[in-house]
């Protein structure tokens, strides 16, 4: 399947400017195209924001900030469609949507974050581009002013709302959102202990465990990024308690430190790859980043192109269109992420917006079977193994081309850790960190290439020891597994006395405040 980019361009101030390239390439295994949809110029300064996939068909919902309204992408069509779901109102701030979240479960209902004016709008459709003029003030509701500014909007597995958001102040962490009254419940602070007022992007793992992205510690840098993960568990307890327990930093397990050296994010998400849960995550320059968070390592998925001269790129929301669904280099796989993406001026003034949407390119052809080179006889639980596997043609020779390979116990007990879908790189993939648990007797392993019938079977491996570790367990940082903790962010209280203008413009800044962090 082809990687789709789409780039729409719009122009503050009426004036169209050229459309501009965001990804100069991805990873092996994903293809780049782009389709660029002028919009109409604004007359107004605003920004583009968030951006949703709708969980009830093929297209994403977005803020387009030139009609400052959210509207519907149609994928199919490769263009937005020309009727507006909802016109955003326009508080002191000007109006910018930092954040669209769907309802899993109740896959009419979308969450809307208005940043300015420090509310949530839900909205209830009655049609794709049409509201229900049954529910609320013609099909929308808006909730309470929140003492914080909120930033971004994450349902868990579980269909519950969480937003995290920040006053700069006292108020810094995670909220669980009533969803029939918009009303907001703290449920984990980061300004304490040795936090810091402000906040950064969320996600939820398929476990269903939150993780806080937090924004470098010293105004203006743009690493280190910080993730915190929260595990469900705790998080039930202070949801359960209705406001009465509120985590703290020194309830989370700091996964991602400083001396990791992650680029700062704005926007994450998980996706399935291989049964392993890999977290996608946008940086400040446009760069779009991948991890398996427990290696402590990330990679560049998704390379930036260079800006024009005084301008800048920077993306506005990262979400993934499923997170069951695998997402995987040479498969074929289905599922697509979208990257919104834009360009500003020296004066913050935008001059393009880019809705980008990446998706798997298919398994290359001329491979009719695998090699398994190189694999032991034996395992230990808890002990790591190499295996190498060669892509074949019709004639046993070597094929050297890239492919997804995966791997996964065929036959035998036990629980398969390390790296479960690799790439194969001229014909060669070699999976160096498989490890067992739980497993005795024997097993067979099946290794299997991506979109494709094509597998090979290891000979039967024998099982001996313990049953060890899985293999990949969460790291922490600290002997009794607390989070540990960096400094505070810079004071954003002065931005307050700036004008709408350049309250609003800095908020998307790499250089950005904790206001703007948010």
């Amino acid at each position: 399947m082809r990687f789709l980019l789409v780039c729409a361009a719009l122009a503050a101030g009426g004036l169209l400017s050229a459309q501009a390239n965001y990804f100069v390439s991805t990873t092996p295994g994903y293809q780049v195209a782009q389709h660029d949809v002028p919009f109409a110029g604004s007359t107004s300064f605003s920004l583009p924001g968030g951006a949703d996939w709708d969980p009830s068909g093929s297209d994403f919902y977005y803020y387009d900030s030139a009609a400052e309204a959210i509207r519907r992408f149609d994928t199919s069509a490769s263009a937005p469609v020309a009727t507006a779901l909802f016109n955003v109102p326009n508080p002191v701030f000007g109006p910018y949507v930092d954040s669209l979240a769907f309802d899993p479960f109740v896959t009419t209902d979308l969450y809307a974050i208005e940043s300015g004016a420090q509310v949530i709008h839900k909205l209830r459709r009655s049609g794709l581009d049409t509201l229900d003029p049954a529910f609320g003030t013609g099909g929308v509701q808006t909730g309470p002013q929140y003492a914080f500014y909120p930033f971004d909007l994450e349902f868990d597995t579980f269909g519950r709302l969480f937003c995290i958001g920040s006053s700069g102040g006292s108020i810094s962490g995670v909220f669980i959102i009533d969803k029939a009254t918009l009303a907001a419940t703290q449920v984990v602070d980061i300004n304490s202990p040795a936090g810091a007022p402000f906040s950064g992007p969320i996600a939820f793992d398929a476990m269903g465990n939150l993780h806080i992205g937090l924004p470098p510690a010293t105004f203006g840098a743009l690493s280190p990024f910080r993730i915190v993960r929260f595990d469900k568990a705790d998080l039930d307890v202070a949801v359960n308690s209705s406001g009465a327990t509120v985590l703290d930093m020194n309830d989370g397990t700091m996964v991602v430190d400083a001396l990791d050296g992650f680029p700062a994010g704005g926007s994450m998400g998980f996706r399935t790859e291989g049964g392993q849960q890999v977290l996608y995550f946008a940086g400040y320059t446009g760069d779009v980043y991948r991890s398996v968070l427990a290696t402590r390592a990330f990679t560049v998925f998704a390379f930036g192109d260079v800006p024009a001269p005084n301008t800048e790129h920077f993306h506005t929301a990262l979400c993934v269109e499923s997170r069951t669904s695998d997402y995987r280099p040479y498969s074929g796989d289905t599922t697509r992420m979208l990257v919104s993406m834009a360009t500003r001026d020296g004066s913050f003034v935008v001059q393009n917006h880019g809705l980008c949407v990446l998706a798997c390119a298919g398994a290359p052809v001329g491979i009719s079977s695998l090699a398994l080179t190189d694999a032991p006889t034996a395992m230990t639980n808890g002990v790591t193994y190499r295996f190498e596997v060669e892509l074949r043609d019709a004639t046993d020779t070597l094929v050297t081309t890239d492919a997804g390979i995966s791997v996964q116990i065929l036959s035998g007990s036990g629980t398969l850790g390390g790296t479960l879908y690799g790439v194969a790189y001229g014909g060669v993939a070699v999976f160096d960190d498989l490890v067992l648990s739980g497993g005795s007797g024997s097993i067979i392993l099946r290794f299997s290439l991506a979109g494709t019938a094509v597998t090979e079977d290891s000979a039967v491996i024998n099982v001996s020891g313990g049953t060890g570790g899985s293999g990949s367990s969460t790291l922490k940082d600290s002997d009794n597994g607390n989070c540990s903790t960096g400094g505070s962010g810079a004071n954003w209280l002065a931005l307050l006395a700036l004008s709408a203008l350049v309250a609003v413009a800095a908020r998307l800044r790499p250089r950005r405040p904790a206001v703007a962090a948010r």
